[in-house]
């Protein structure tokens, strides 16, 4: 009895740090002031924020749908820190860390800025100690595809359905895509390892026409180590064309394997992914911009983008690492991991860490927006609007550090600020 007269009494306390936009509201104070037994429902806080489920508040779609958006978009910020954690926790490992100076919990982004700053500065020391292997790194951002499924079936549940009509037109600073059983007129991007004649964004095996930079078993066309070539064999790097055992990154054209995803011009069949127009419906929909359809509500679009972001599919960046001197055993081992954990680190900064700053920050407004109206509900609705305010905002800026923490790590590795 103690205990929850201690939680009861406690209470109010409790509420003005966490939710003080419940206690500004006199229709969930007049609420309590006629119902006292409703204080020990308040005082078990909100679960449902922490389940992420709030079907059994007695809410209207939108009001609900924007306190589920935010307990997602929590999550979602977490997973993301915690992947940058692990990512960088195995680059560390190679660099020859300790593993307490990579041990971080997540939480607020805080997590990540320990354990990947730290993993930032040893790397840049390692490049500049090793400087004579003239070792450089080219990055290609990665494209991204958020799923028209996900966001038509959460616009439908607030009350804003959209017609596939609409599609094109809602899909706003890209391209539609999708798998094209018909004759697909745009982009036709083929999986990693596929055969390749077309823009590969990481390592190039084969042949390139132009802008190549790598290792070169054919004849190379434009500057070997610095100097005049034409057509001459190359045995160091090969910087314009080569037309044979080509294996670096590719500028132009890419004709054998491409190490990440290979994307040509069709007009016809595609089996991979076709990027504008296909002459039937596209299966699995996405747009590789955002998708806005018009006349949808703000309260609706932001939630929905936020828990469309979980569902968002990105390429992997093209990463291609290039030594021409001589590598240590260190140095390889750097490397690998590097190929391994750079691309994950890219991924966010570059990727899914941009789409997720643009959600945090469209739904952090409508969810700080709605608090009172929420509140109107009822006393625990109002404790748990304030509660996903906060948490929003809190998650959002553990997602913009996360994202800058990555970018240190990546502009360590390429030598460039900005990553």
């Amino acid at each position: 009895m103690k205990v929850s007269r201690w939680k009861v009494v406690a209470l109010p306390v409790a509420l003005f740090g966490v939710a003080s936009p419940m206690l500004a509201n006199c229709d969930a104070l007049s609420g309590i002031a006629k119902d006292p037994s409703k204080l020990g429902e308040l005082a078990e806080g909100c679960p449902e924020y922490d389940k992420a489920d709030f079907s059994g508040m007695q809410l209207d779609a939108k009001m609900k749908g924007l306190l589920d958006a935010s307990a997602k978009f929590d999550k979602l910020a977490v997973e993301m820190e915690l992947g940058l954690i692990e990512s960088c926790g195995e680059l560390g490992k190679a660099l020859g860390m300790k593993e307490e100076e990579l041990k971080a919990e997540a939480g607020g982004g805080e997590g990540a800025k320990k354990a990947c700053e730290a993993v930032a500065g040893k790397l840049d020391a390692f490049m500049k100690a090793n400087l004579d292997a003239k070792l450089s790194i080219t990055i290609t951002p990665p494209k991204c595809y958020a799923s028209i499924d996900a966001m038509t079936s959460c616009l439908a549940d607030c009350g804003s359905p959209v017609s596939p009509g609409e599609f094109k037109a809602s899909c706003q600073g890209g391209e539609l895509s999708g798998e094209c059983s018909g004759k697909c007129e745009g982009s036709c991007s083929l999986e990693a390892g596929a055969e390749c004649k077309g823009t590969c964004g990481g390592s190039c095996s084969g042949k390139c026409d132009v802008k190549f930079s790598g290792k070169c078993g054919g004849k190379c066309n434009g500057k070997c180590d610095g100097k005049d070539s034409k057509g001459a064999k190359c045995a160091g790097t090969c910087d314009g064309s080569c037309d044979a055992q080509a294996e670096g990154s590719c500028g132009g054209t890419c004709e054998g394997k491409c190490d990440v995803k290979c994307e040509a011009k069709v007009t016809g069949g595609c089996k991979g992914q076709c990027t504008g127009g296909c002459d039937v419906d596209f299966k699995a929909p996405s747009c590789t911009g955002e998708f806005k359809p018009p006349k949808v509500s703000m309260e609706c679009q932001s939630q929905c983008a936020a828990k469309a972001a979980g569902s968002l599919k990105c390429d992997p960046p093209g990463l291609t690492v290039l030594v021409n001197g001589k590598a240590s055993a260190e140095l390889t081992t750097v490397i690998g991991a590097l190929k391994k954990a750079l691309p994950k680190i890219v991924e966010i900064n570059l990727g899914k860490g941009k789409v997720l700053l643009k959600a945090g920050a469209d739904l952090g407004t409508q969810i700080s927006g709605s608090v009172d109206a929420i509140g109107k509900a009822s006393a625990k609705a109002a404790l748990c609007a304030g509660i996903a305010a906060k948490g929003v905002a809190t998650a959002a800026a553990g997602v913009t550090l996360s994202v800058d923490v990555s970018v240190k790590v990546s502009g360590s590795a390429t030598g460039k600020v900005g990553g």
